[in-house]
């Protein structure tokens, strides 16, 4: 771009940023000479001190209304923490929602919910929900509220009470547990917000309108703080595990057992504004495991990250590149780091000894946000080697290597620039012993003008990795989208983005597919105004239009789709779309383009009213090809709360695909006139079923036992099986044949958690898993479920204790 195009662009775009504003309502915090003590009752005169804030307005059901309840609340402070008395008055108190749940499940209930930026970057907030319960939910948001880490567990007290007028919360936030740099005064933006579940009210103290765009850099501020130290202290929480594991006897396990015990630790140390964190030999042995799912793409499947450590501070290290920027593709993944393994037996023998899991002998991390808005994030970890022992057809054992010792390194920087918006850079690295490292490097941009109503987003990032020649190969890829955010009624976006033919992140992130590039756009028009027969309703309609850097076109989609909550809070969706696109470069597994089926399909979708004892949502979607195929999948879940103190949660899903011509095998054997190797089509019909269940009951809020169960089946048979001679034409091939494929699953955990003091927890789980294939596509659904529960299976119980303290 010329220089004089490049300036006349930054004169542009600076007035738009520096124009949005912020809200100028202030809450004011009152330093108290004594601490009040967090039982609930209002009555200690420090209260007296401070001013209470009333001023609620509705958000929903009637944005802009006064609130239809008071609340009252007070803000109080010492070298410690911060206080808070919530007063939330109640016309009829008798039917204030109390119910109990984990923490952090944020179920229906009447709530109250402080939310503070401590950094006033306007884009990160620290947020502690009550509910009226006493139960716990305690969030990091971060980009302005659009992602949230909903793992951030700190340790803050509270005590709720319910009353003749209402209900109370009191609550102590230690400073400890929020992030700043010190300073004589301090300003930090801050929202609170009540739900008034019977209601459906929504009530802000900061109004936050429907036609707006961004949350946190709309909050007030909170002022009064002065000569506050910052928090240096150091938390540490030791732990120590038993795991006994009791499994089919084999050659690598002759007893059936397998027990173990094993102890480390967690540090935390925050010297001045960064936070230090350290692992030594975590366990994650309560994480649920992850769902069975039937995959029959090209492309890996995605899973979230469960493990503690990794997700903490995840709002600083995050580098999304396509798709939703709070999951899925990134260019730092962290389930790359401590990986589940699998050794495949040699031919008739078998596996003597194996590794589960890449295991982490440490990792570190340290992050933080200086005054002038700049974040950063280093992050190291060591995994060990690991080394399998086979045994081949003759009994000749051998050890083989699964895993190198290797090492990963992140760096992430990302400046807050002009208001509300911020530019970053990461760089990657895994090294692994005896091989080239594989580095990554990217910057990305998330500029937002004009009252945050319009953002310019992106990223541009480069790779560099090795084959197995080895050679060092480079790739590149970037993303640019323009966002219009708000508005009363029209919103969308425009993207472009390209990854190259060699682009390649996936040792340390997560992607899909290299060479292709496209844009997608969207339309959007909402209208949020409560009618007599409707609270909110938009449409849309979203194109995509991608090919490969063949001048292969790959999608050519367009879809249409509608939302509606009408008054009784009852919700429908509609959807309809078809894809016009003409190749997949990637179906053939290396043998060329095939030319794929036009595909449409329509979706609808209900849910009812989320107050009720019970809950229940139900969706289908039905499509078809052009030429013949079709396919449906159906879901239909239902929570019900038959207690207060008991939420059960039920999912069936079951989806149908018949006749759906797709890639069976490839053959190196000459068989076509030009003597190369060729490939297998059939018509590929599938059926499987997702039956997941999740349940709490809570004993108290410091107590709760939850489970957990997957009952997964999956089959599918081949016919009119083809050989591909060109991208559309097929030569029958009636000599072939493929077996049917039916695959069953089972997972369960059944989890004890006890906080049986504040950050230090027992854990007791009981964990069963049973997978295997048995019988063909014919197998009948009740011999299915019969055959699951006949499979080999393996149970683990564990017994994992953890202790916080602070020094």
């Amino acid at each position: 771009m010329p220089r004089t195009s490049l300036n006349l662009l930054v004169l542009f775009l600076v007035p738009l940023v520096l124009f949005a504003g912020s809200n100028p309502k202030k809450a004011v915090a009152v330093r108290t000479p004594v601490a009040p003590k967090i039982d609930g009752v209002l009555n200690e005169p420090e209260w007296k001190l401070a001013q209470p804030l009333s001023d609620f307005t509705q958000r929903d059901p009637d944005e802009g209304a006064p609130a239809s309840e008071k609340t009252e609340i007070r803000i109080l402070y010492d070298n410690e923490a911060l206080y808070f008395a919530c007063m939330m008055y109640d016309s009829e108190p008798s039917k204030i929602v109390a119910r109990l749940a984990r923490r952090d499940d944020e179920i229906e209930s009447d709530i109250v919910s402080i939310r503070i930026d401590s950094y006033h970057d306007h884009q990160t907030a620290f947020e502690f929900t009550i509910l009226s319960s006493g139960v716990k939910v305690d969030i990091l948001q971060y980009n302005d509220a659009q992602q949230e880490d909903e793992s951030w567990d700190p340790v803050w007290d509270l005590q709720t009470r319910l009353t003749d007028e209402g209900w109370i919360a009191e609550v102590k936030i230690p400073f400890n547990i929020l992030r700043f740099t010190e300073q004589s005064e301090y300003e930090w933006g801050i929202q609170f917000i009540r739900r008034i579940s019977r209601k459906q009210e929504r009530d802000q103290w900061v109004l936050i309108r429907k036609s707006e765009s961004g949350f946190v850099s709309k909050f007030g501020h909170l002022v009064g703080l002065k000569d506050v130290p910052a928090p240096k202290n150091l938390e540490v929480i030791p732990y120590a595990a038993n795991n006994n594991r009791f499994l089919p006897k084999s050659p690598a396990y002759p007893n059936g057992r397998q027990l173990t015990g094993d102890a480390g630790f967690d540090f935390k140390h925050r010297p001045s504004w960064l936070t230090i964190d350290a692992t030594i030999n975590p366990d994650f042995g309560q994480v649920e495991a992850d769902p069975a799912v039937l995959n029959l793409t090209t492309f890996e499947t995605f899973y979230p990250e469960k493990r503690p450590f990794f997700i903490e501070g995840v709002q600083i290290f995050r580098f999304g590149t396509f798709g939703d920027p709070g999951a899925g593709p990134g260019l730092f993944y962290t389930r790359r780091i401590g990986r589940a393994l699998r050794v495949s037996a040699p031919a008739g023998g078998d596996v003597l000894s194996e590794p589960r899991f890449a295991t982490i002998l440490g990792a570190a991390k340290i992050s933080g946000k200086t005054l002038t808005g700049l974040s950063v994030g280093i992050l190291e970890a060591v995994t060990n080697e690991e080394r399998a022992t086979v045994a081949d057809a003759q009994g000749n054992k051998s050890d083989i290597l699964v895993e190198p010792l290797a090492s990963y390194s992140v760096l992430r920087l990302r400046q807050d620039v002009l208001e509300n918006s911020n530019v970053g850079m990461i760089a990657t690295s895994v090294n692994r012993k005896g091989v080239w490292p594989a580095m990554t490097g990217g910057v990305d941009w998330t500029l937002r003008f004009l009252e945050s109503t319009y953002r310019i987003d992106g990223f541009l990032a480069g790779t560099r990795t090795t084959n197995s020649t080895p050679e060092r190969i480079d790739g590149s890829a970037g993303r640019i989208s323009f966002n219009k955010d708000g508005g009363e009624h029209w919103r969308g976006f425009l993207s472009g983005d390209f990854t190259s033919k060699t682009y390649n992140i996936n040792d340390i992130g997560f992607f899909r597919r290299p060479n292709d590039h496209g844009v997608v756009g969207q339309l959007l028009y909402r209208d949020d105004k409560v009618t007599d027969w409707k609270r909110f309703w938009n449409a849309s309609v979203t194109y995509h239009y991608r090919t490969n850097f063949d001048g292969v076109e790959l999608f050519n989609a367009l879809g249409v789709a509608s939302d509606i909550t009408l008054t009784n809070y009852w919700q429908f969706g509609t959807q309809a779309e078809v894809d016009y696109g003409l190749y997949d470069d990637r179906e053939t597994r290396g043998m060329g383009l095939y030319q794929k089926r036009q595909k449409q399909s329509v979706y609808v979708a209900v849910e009812s009213d989320p107050r009720q004892a019970a809950v229940g949502e139900a969706s289908v979607r039905y499509g078809s090809y052009k030429g013949g195929g079709r396919f449906a999948l159906l879901n239909a879940s239902v929570e019900l709360k038959p207690a207060t103190n008991l939420t059960l949660q039920f999912a069936l899903t079951h989806e149908r695909r018949d006749k759906e011509q797709a890639w069976v095998s490839n053959s190196s054997t000459p068989l076509l006139a030009d003597g190369t190797g060729y490939t297998i089509f059939a018509d590929r019909t599938t059926r499987d079923w997702d039956l997941t269940s999740r349940g709490s009951f809570i004993f108290t809020r410091d107590l709760t036992l939850q489970y957990y169960f997957q009952i997964f089946f999956a089959k599918g048979t081949f016919e009119n099986y083809a050989v591909m001679t060109s991208a559309d034409s097929f030569l029958p091939y009636p000599t072939y044949s493929r077996p049917d494929f039916n695959s069953l699953s089972f997972h369960s955990n059944l989890v004890l958690r006890w906080e049986f003091r504040p950050g230090s927890t027992a854990y007791l789980v009981w964990s069963q898993a049973r997978n295997g294939e048995v019988g063909n596509f014919a197998t009948p659904f009740s011999e299915e479920l019969r055959n699951t529960f006949s499979l080999p299976m393996e149970n683990v119980l564990l017994l994992k204790v953890s202790y916080w303290w602070t020094l």
